[in-house]
């Protein structure tokens, strides 16, 4: 199985435009991260209302339908 880790400056770009509530650059990045198998911090699957134990890709994808059905 191959996994796809995106590297650190984008995930942590992401991290902090989620911190500061950019929701146009969160979109942006959630883009590059769909794939993205790095566990994505506790907090942060919280503050999503993911399981822990979530990837960056998983979020990425939950931001993404719910940007869409924002439409």
């Amino acid at each position: 199985m191959d996994y796809v880790y995106a590297p650190s400056e984008i995930r942590d770009r992401f991290l902090r435009a989620l911190d500061a509530d950019e929701r146009l650059v969160v979109i942006e990045l959630a883009r590059e991260l769909t794939a993205c198998n790095n566990p994505l911090p506790g907090m942060v699957s919280e503050q999503l209302k993911l399981p822990l134990g979530s990837t960056y890709g998983a979020a990425a994808r939950q931001i993404l339908a719910h940007a869409s059905n924002q439409q």
